[in-house]
Formats: structure tokens, C-alpha cells, sequence
């Protein structure tokens, strides 16, 4: 299978990932795309987040009704920080007939070069940047270009929105606002 893979804190989901994977899905014919929240993102370490049952749930309300997107816990439920390479490696491991194509916006492909063994996690995937306006990084590795239609919005911007009670509708899907205001989450 072809399988796109979307790594993410996901706090919370917001129609910019579901665009951008949408995108991908068609852009490269993929069987699927699978949303993987990080369990503990250890570049994340000094911010405050969501905890990762409530992201994971966030991302499986948006996507329910998607046939193309599936969600995999396997970030969250493996312990120590969230390191990339080793969700490839699992994946690999339990799905050795997948090829694998890691989605990432291009503001953060310059990023990768910093993660942990990220040359053997370039090595094992084929990167996919989704352009992220203002973004034209030159990195030290292959990569494929996926544009998908431009969205400034960002899960800061979204939590702050949350956090001051304005508007969220079409930024994210509803049924993760009600989620998101049910659970009591990015409330001051």
C-alpha cells in the first residue's frame, strides 16, 4: 500500500491538515493517509499541551467520516519522547509491504535536519512538503512538492481563539469545536 503518514501535536486538528492531506491523497494516488498524533513531542518539551488521548480523540472525530483517513495511536501508546524514526520503524516492522511517504508543511522541512536520526529517517521515507506560504527552505535531502490551497491558520492561532471565546466555525471541523468546548480544553 501507499500510505501517507501526518505526524502532528494536532492541538488541536484543523482544516489546514485535513487540506493538506487531502492534497497528498490525491496528488500521489495514496491507498491512505494515516494521522499520527505525537505522543510526547520532545521538541514541544517547554510548551503546554493537550494531553494525547484528547488529541487523538480530536483527530478521530475529524476524520470519522473520511474513507481515505485512518489514525494511529502508536505514537501515544509507545512511551519516552516521540521520535519520528521510530515511528517509521514500527510501522515498517508491522506493515513491511508499505511504502511510506511522510507528509510534513514546508515550515517545517528545513526542521527536519534536527530530528533524531534523520538521515536514516530520510533514507526510509519519502518526504512530501504541502507548501506553507513564505517557506523555500533548501534542504540536505530529497523531497516531493505537494501544493494544496493556501490556509493561514495555525493550532496557536486556533488554541488562542478558543482560549478568548471568538468564532472558530470552518476553521476546524464542528464536531471538534463541540469537542473542544465540551471537554473544557484552551479555556483561560
Amino acid at each position: 500500500m501507499r500510505v501517507g503518514i501526518l505526524g502532528g501535536t494536532f492541538d488541536p486538528i484543523h482544516i489546514g491538515h485535513l487540506i493538506a492531506a487531502s492534497a497528498v491523497h490525491e496528488e500521489l494516488n495514496l491507498d491512505t493517509v494515516v494521522f499520527m498524533p505525537a505522543g510526547d513531542p520532545w521538541q514541544k518539551r517547554d510548551h503546554e499541551i493537550s494531553p494525547a488521548q484528547q488529541r487523538l480523540e480530536m483527530v478521530s472525530i475529524a476524520i470519522k467520516d473520511d474513507a481515505r483517513f485512518q489514525v494511529s495511536d502508536i505514537e501515544i501508546t509507545r512511551s519516552g519522547p516521540t521520535y519520528a524514526i521510530e515511528s517509521v520503524r514500527q510501522w515498517k516492522q508491522e506493515n513491511p509491504q508499505d511504502e511510506l511517504f511522510w507528509i510534513v508543511g514546508s515550515d517545517a522541512l528545513a526542521g527536519i535536519s534536527t530530528w533524531h536520526e534523520w538521515e536514516a529517517f530520510v533514507r526510509e521515507v519519502s518526504v512530501v512538503a504541502v507548501n506553507r506560504i513564505g517557506h523555500n527552505d533548501v534542504v540536505p535531502f530529497e523531497f516531493l512538492s505537494v501544493n494544496m490551497p493556501e490556509v493561514r491558520i495555525s493550532a496557536t492561532q486556533l488554541r488562542d481563539r478558543f482560549t478568548r471565546g471568538l468564532d472558530t466555525r470552518y476553521l476546524v471541523p464542528q464536531s471538534v469545536s463541540d469537542y473542544i468546548l465540551k471537554q473544557g480544553l484552551y479555556h483561560a
